[in-house]
């Protein structure tokens, strides 16, 4: 929270970001880099404690330390390894271009993305480190956001009652599950703002757990001493109404309400705030996982409260189709295409839907199994169940589905799509982890349960290689581990920038020309000082993806500015790209599998152009060539 009030405050003073101004006022970079150094200090701190703290007796010097964080380490490799996902043109590149946008910026409101916080965060850690070392702790950064997740994931399955074990198992299976048509919410959102707003969701969804756990358990308490006072003076205590209302308000006081009402409070309004600041879809994720909780709570308080909530819901689901304010066409649209069922809802039960469609890329063949162990749960009222059941079942319902479709389509009819994120509230495998530990322990003797485990782990491991990636399973396993080969991630093309970055153009611009791909990604990784001209000459046939050059265009505008400016021309040698198509875009199709040759296309046409301007190439034993007039 430190961190987002002097980044808000910066927005509302528009002080300046980054070094060089001539304000009196430090850059918020450098308040960034002081949060840094006191959070290192205090995290040496508190390790240095945990670590001197004693388990079972034992001086913690020990190899016991170790097996506590050996698992985590685990975990960290399955991050770190394969790396920061960056297949072109996927969405990891536009992320990792915000991040490197804040190099050129004054103030805050500047940012084409200032209201999503976190990648002036990660700015604040990479953005000063040179082109050629920027991958390489961008690695480090993702695997840290990563862990950060997984870390909010495991405390909320131990806030559940899952035990240690239980918890990671359910970690490691959610880290490998969780995600979005056959990409891994890990390796597609790990440099995003969104994994910090899906952090922020599942702290707020936890924090209101453990309230609620925590007042069932003050209300069984509050029971026993009742019963045992009953007993004792021989009188119900109700016979005194008001003396034992005082003694409540008075014993909640005593025993800490800071605890109980105003530190939860200011958490909660911090996370929503925190939220709010990196992604919007964050605030729907965690409304309905409190909404699965608050749902979970009320059964248990009374039985009765389940048709109670379910005339709620009937009665809010007619309001709102005849009362909410919306267009009937948009409706006969929606209902005509499929996207909504015969009740105004989702018609995410009918797989032949679009709604259904979109609605298996977020379960995938694991999550459809993980909703049946679900089902089994909530008839125990148990709050797995809930967290898992909710998220679809609130689809379903119109009061719902028709206030969230009018609220998505108020732009474009196309941005319905949107509304199966809300999905991603479900944890990727707990209820099969709950469900599995429970038939274990019922059924198995203490031991066989070792034997049973590491078969169910066999299985496991068995059906996450063989349940194919594209749809209609959407197995994210193999996107989860996955390395990207080089090519596809421009790592070949990549540039320590030293011609970019250091020209001294004689005319004062530079104007700067290379495939539409290359273009992209040089911008992306270091954008250069603001007064460079970049055009960008993409063009696009018949409205499809496949882009291509203008290159009589090209030639023109290059001509035009050639006694006015300084050109630079970057052409990728013909040897660059060797994959044939991406395993990705064929199993997703968000992309066409070739695109990467089809952007990085030209590189003839572009050298015939440079030397028909008199321009000199440099740097040919690379895989990019220059082409400039630069001296």
């Amino acid at each position: 929270m430190p961190y987002l009030f002097f980044y808000l405050l910066y927005y509302g003073r528009k002080w300046p970001v980054n070094p060089g101004s001539d304000s009196h006022i430090p850059p918020l970079l450098h308040v960034y880099w002081a949060l840094h150094a006191i959070n290192v200090i205090l995290g040496l701190i508190a390790l240095r404690t945990w670590w001197g703290e004693t388990k079972s007796g034992f001086p913690n010097f020990s190899i016991f330390r170790f097996s506590d964080l050996f698992p985590w380490f685990l975990l960290a490799l399955i991050f770190y390894i394969p790396g920061v996902y960056l297949e072109f043109p996927s969405d990891p590149w536009i992320h990792y271009a915000r991040i490197n946008e804040w190099s050129n910026l004054v103030e805050v409101g500047t940012h084409s993305a200032w209201f999503k916080s976190s990648y002036f965060f990660a700015y604040s850690l990479l953005g000063h480190i040179s082109a050629d070392r920027q991958i390489f702790w961008l690695d480090v950064y993702y695997t840290g956001a990563c862990l950060l997740l997984c870390w909010q994931y495991y405390r909320l399955a131990r806030a559940t009652g899952l035990g240690e074990r239980a918890a990671l198992l359910f970690v490691l299976l959610q880290a490998m599950l969780f995600g979005n048509s056959s990409f891994s919410f890990y390796r597609y959102y790990g440099i995003a703002s969104t994994i910090f707003s899906q952090l922020g969701a599942i702290a707020l969804i936890r924090l209101g757990l453990e309230v609620m756990s925590r007042k069932s358990e003050n209300r069984k308490i509050e029971k026993s001493e009742n019963s045992s006072h009953q007993a004792k003076f021989r009188f119900p205590l109700s016979t005194f109404p008001r003396v034992a209302s005082l003694s409540s308000v008075a014993l909640s006081l005593s025993n800490g309400a800071k605890e109980d009402v105003i530190w939860p409070l200011a958490s909660g309004l911090s996370l929503t705030l925190f939220i709010a600041l990196n992604h919007v879809q964050g605030l729907g994720i965690a409304a309905i996982g409190l909404a699965a909780v608050a749902t979970w709570r009320l059964i248990a308080w009374k039985r009765s409260m389940l048709w109670w909530l379910a005339t709620a819901s009937l009665a809010l689901s007619i309001a709102a189709m005849y009362g909410w304010p919306h267009h009937r066409s948009l409706d006969r649209m929606c209902r005509a295409q499929g996207w909504f069922s015969a009740w105004d809802g989702f018609n995410i039960l009918s797989p032949q839907s679009p709604a259904g469609a979109r609605a298996l890329q977020i379960l995938g063949f694991f999550g459809v199994v993980n909703l049946i162990a679900s089902v089994l749960l909530v008839c125990r009222n148990h709050v797995i169940g809930w967290l898992t059941v909710i998220p679809a079942l609130a689809l379903c319902l119109p009061f719902i589905a028709i206030p969230l479709a009018s609220a998505l389509t108020h732009r474009t009819v196309e941005d319905i799509v949107i509304f199966h994120r809300l999905l991603l509230t479900i944890p990727a495998g707990l209820a099969l982890i709950c469900l599995g530990r429970d038939l274990f322990q019922s059924y198995l003797p203490p031991a066989a349960l070792p034997l049973s485990s590491f078969l169910l782990l066999a299985l496991a491991l068995l059906t996450l290689t063989t349940v194919p990636a594209s749809g209609p399973f959407y197995n994210r396993a193999w996107h989860s581990l996955m390395s990207v080969p080089e090519d596809l991630t421009l790592r070949t093309v990549r540039t320590d920038f030293s011609r970019y970055e250091n020209l001294n153009p004689s005319h004062g611009h530079v104007l700067f020309a290379a495939t539409s791909g290359l273009t992209f990604v040089l911008k992306a990784q270091k954008p250069g000082p603001p007064d460079y001209i970049l055009p960008d000459h993409r063009l696009y046939f018949n409205e499809g993806r496949t882009p291509a050059l203008d290159f009589e265009l090209l030639q023109t505008a290059l001509a035009g500015h050639a006694s006015t400016d300084d050109l630079l021309v970057m052409v990728p040698q013909p040897t660059a790209f060797y994959t044939a198509y991406s395993f990705a875009a064929l199993c997703s199709g968000h992309w066409s599998p070739q695109e990467v040759a089809l952007t990085f296309s030209g590189a003839k046409e572009l050298r015939a152009i440079s030397y028909s301007l008199g321009l000199q190439p440099s740097n040919p034993s690379g895989q990019i060539t220059y082409y400039n007039t630069v001296k």
